[in-house]
């Protein structure tokens, strides 16, 4: 009886070619908890308004006209950036499920100055100074993957936090007018991206990744004053990013 059951195993393990064998090797395993770090670029762009918030004494119908068409501009700029990341993944054949947080220094500041003639009073000069920053930026994404041996693909999307300060100055020669008004929030928003992942070894994978992000508005109004009456501006400033950035991740959990 022995004997037989042998002869039977060495037939059988006769019949398997290598091509089987390596067949029978599982594929890589993007299952586990992972972290990780990675730089980039990010660029900024803010929509930021000021105008006049009335009713005024001091501000006429041209004044209003002209200092709406001057305070509604766009700050953008591209700046480098640098962040730390954690999640947990699970696979399922070859489709990927995950959640994934992260924390971004993004080091955006831009500002814009406009200088104008009054047009009601020529020879005298209004000046609008608008500044927008942005220091970090936290998000919490879900991921969905699609894995291919040593690769992987993934959309991810979901909530993100920044902390939006805007700062506004507007001055004139003519009356000696004035307002100022600086505001710092912590604002909602969302993002949305795709990216890739190739594992070098069993835990160390590259990953590169875009990122869109859009953030809440800030607003708010405060008061002008000056030799020759008052008036109320209102200001306002919003902020998306898109980001590009490479990456290095560890997972806990052997392929």
């Amino acid at each position: 009886m022995r004997g037989a059951f042998v002869g039977f195993m060495v037939a059988c393990a006769g019949g398997i070619s290598p091509g089987a064998l390596a067949q029978s090797v599982p594929a890589l395993d993007w299952s586990g908890f992972y972290v990780g770090g990675q730089l980039g670029l990010t660029h900024g762009r803010s929509g930021v308004k000021t105008e006049e918030g009335g009713p005024g004494s001091y501000l006429n119908a041209t004044d209003i006209r002209q200092l709406d068409r001057a305070g509604d501009n766009d700050l953008s700029q591209w700046r480098p950036s640098a962040g730390l990341l954690g999640g947990y993944g699970r696979q399922f054949g070859k489709v990927l499920v995950g959640i994934e947080a992260s924390a971004t220094a993004l080091h955006l500041d831009d500002d814009e100055t406009v200088s104008e003639i009054y047009e009601s009073l020529p020879g005298t000069r209004f000046r609008l100074r608008q500044s927008v920053s942005a220091d970090w930026m936290g998000a919490v994404r879900m991921r969905l993957g699609w894995a291919e041996d040593k690769w992987l693909g993934y959309v991810t999307g979901g909530f993100a936090l920044t902390r939006l300060k805007f700062d506004t100055l507007f001055t004139d020669d003519a009356f000696s007018a004035r307002a100022q008004r600086s505001d710092s929030k912590t604002v909602n928003g969302w993002s949305i991206g795709l990216g890739t992942e190739y594992a070098m070894s069993k835990n160390w994978s590259l990953r590169g990744e875009y990122l869109y992000t859009r953030f809440d508005k800030v607003s708010s109004s405060f008061g002008l004053t000056s030799t020759n009456g008052s008036d109320t501006l209102k200001h306002s400033a919003d902020l998306d990013t898109h980001s590009l950035m490479l990456g290095l991740s560890y997972r806990f959990k052997d392929f």
